[in-house]
This record gives C-alpha cells, structure tokens and sequence, in this order.
C-alpha cells in the first residue's frame, strides 16, 4: 500500500484522487494544493487547467505543464506555510516547495500561490515562484584574494598591511 504522491499518510483513493475525477471537491485551498500536485505527478493537466480560475487560464501555457509534468520524476511535496483557505474563507495563501529530478538532477520549485473560493469550489488564481531550479543553489563565491604582510594597505593609509591595520 502506498501512500498519496502528495505527502499525506492517506492511501491516493482516500485523498486526492477523488478530487481529480470531479466525485468530490477540495474542502480547502490546502488539499487543492495538494491535488494539483498529484495531478502533475499523474500527469493530469486537464485537472490543472480545471481548478485554475477561468481568468487565470490564458496565462498557462498547457504544453510547458504537460511537458514538465511528463519529463520531471516527483520526489514530494513540502508544505511550508497555509494561511487562511479553510472552508468558512473565501481565499488562502499556500507556500510550498515540489520536490523532483530532471534529467538525473535534483531540482525544487518553491512558490506562494493564491487560491480563491467561487460558488463554492477552490481555484488556484497565481502563483508568486520563490525559486525554481537546482535543489542545491549555487554556493557565493568567496573572494580569496588575501592582503599579504607586505603589501600595501587597504586603508589607504599607504603603510605596508603588516605595520597598519595587520598589526
């Protein structure tokens, strides 16, 4: 027995599964959230297309989705932080960070994205991405060029490092 692509310990018939077949409806922007993730996974895109707001959709670019969701192997969804979204609101606020390789390289996309609740159903309206890439950032470069005890001062003060601030 497996559990839901999306993370819950729930088995994928008791979660998310029932959304994307339309039998039943997210109660929450979170466990939308969630669904749309398992839909990528499953490589669902009309689910994607169908809980995106009507007014949103001629921004998405369905063959770049479908195109991502088939090439990429997903490693997991981590839920950062929910704010609102609960059944009794009428929009909520979902960071998280969808883990998966991409030609044997471990890649993250975090995002912050909006859902809106209309007549009663949870739509994703945008998403605000944080990052999106290698699942390890490129480390800053450090400078190593280091003063010598002879060289010149970086003061200013055109005495050698070692008889001014090196003292």
């Amino acid at each position: 027995m497996t559990s839901c692509h999306c993370g819950s310990s729930r088995q994928p018939e008791a979660c998310c599964i029932p959304f994307i077949k339309g039998t039943t409806s997210p109660v929450s922007a979170e466990a939308l959230m969630r669904s749309r993730y398992t839909a990528y996974v499953t490589g669902d895109i009309d689910y994607i297309m169908a809980t995106t707001l009507p007014a949103s959709r001629a921004d998405s670019d369905i063959e770049a989705m479908r195109s991502w969701a088939s090439n990429a192997d997903w490693a997991g969804l981590e839920i950062i932080f929910t704010h609102a979204g609960q059944e009794e609101d009428k929009q909520g606020l979902v960071e998280f960070v969808a883990h998966y390789n991409l030609n044997g390289v471990a890649q993250r996309h975090h995002e912050k994205s909006l859902f809106v609740k209309e007549e009663g159903e949870w739509f994703f309206k945008d998403g605000e991405v944080v990052y999106s890439g290698p699942a390890e950032k490129p480390k800053p470069v450090v400078n190593t060029n280091r003063i010598g005890r002879n060289d010149p001062c970086s003061c200013g003060s055109s005495k050698k490092f070692k008889k001014c601030c090196g003292a």
